[in-house]
């Protein structure tokens, strides 16, 4: 009787255990693929190429070995939870600042590329034409999103379609105005290529506006920053040069809580600073 109570407990567990390690196999396979796939997609719409699960692979290898690393040097606790945190969102936070740049950089180049095809337009170029003479000239990400737009079109896309491809994939508001100005023109019809030149001129100047309020408002987001950041500079050095006297920080039920009070009141401050230095034009 014992015997068969102990197989039925130990078939039971080995049913369990066949059952937990194949949802978690199949819950890895999930998020790999979505990972991947995710991953992919953006670096194209950057025009970066690489393998997502070669990244994947990487990113992995850091989230687990870094903190691995901290806690065998015996480092504390909060370090090693710090680079667990800031490593789990490394990869949206390198993908953001990839898009911001380009975005920056696309932006910054527009002025001059709609001034060049509003010129070719008035001598007598097609909007099409006047765009691939620009492409030929052009170097940089706006010389391949409207190179990547001339494809889409070679390939069969109407020129509405592959705007607002244009625009789905650089999410600027500046673009917006480009597109939404094209199409008008081509629906109602009008002067496309004075309307180009107008809207180099404004985004132009709105460019220049925001240059300027960047450099205004550049010591106040330093400020913020360092507000934000100093005590947990502070409490690091505590850490490593007196780690005695700080071990009830984060050993006790009380020091947690403190810790947590301190998080929540700097991303509050350090939100609102932002949210005051942050002009829209």
């Amino acid at each position: 009787m014992e015997i068969a109570i102990l197989a039925a407990v130990f078939l039971s567990a080995m049913l369990v255990g066949y059952a937990m390690l194949d949802s978690s196999t199949h819950a890895w396979e999930r998020y790999s693929q979505r990972f991947t796939t995710t991953t992919e997609s953006h670096l194209q719409k950057l025009f970066l190429f690489a393998d997502g699960r070669r990244l994947l692979i990487g990113w992995l290898t850091l989230l687990v070995g870094v903190p691995t690393l901290l806690w065998f040097l015996d480092q504390p606790i909060v370090f090693v939870l710090a680079a667990l945190v800031l490593l789990a969102a490394l990869p949206r936070f390198v993908l953001a600042r990839l898009a911001e740049r380009r975005r920056r950089r696309i932006n910054e180049s527009l002025p001059d590329a709609l001034a060049q095809i509003a010129g070719a337009m008035r001598a007598g170029a097609t909007f099409t034409t006047a765009v691939q003479s620009m492409v030929q000239e052009q170097r940089g990400p706006l010389g391949q999103e409207f190179s990547l737009l001339l494809r889409e079109q070679r390939l069969g896309a109407r020129l509405e379609e592959a705007l607002d491809n244009l625009g789905e994939r650089v999410q600027s508001e500046e673009m917006d105005l480009v597109i939404s100005a094209s199409l008008i023109a081509q629906e109602v019809g009008g002067n496309l290529a004075e309307i180009l030149a107008r809207l180099s001129e404004t985004i132009r100047r709105k460019l220049e506006m925001e240059g300027k309020i960047r450099s205004l408002t550049a010591q106040g987001i330093l400020q913020g920053r360092v507000v934000t950041l100093l005590p947990f500079l502070i409490l690091a050095a505590l850490l490593l040069i007196e780690p005695e006297a700080t071990r009830p920080i984060y050993t006790g039920l009380l020091g947690w809580a403190f810790l947590l009070v301190i998080l929540i009141l700097q991303l509050a401050g350090g939100a609102m600073i932002k949210k005051i230095v942050t002009i829209d034009i």
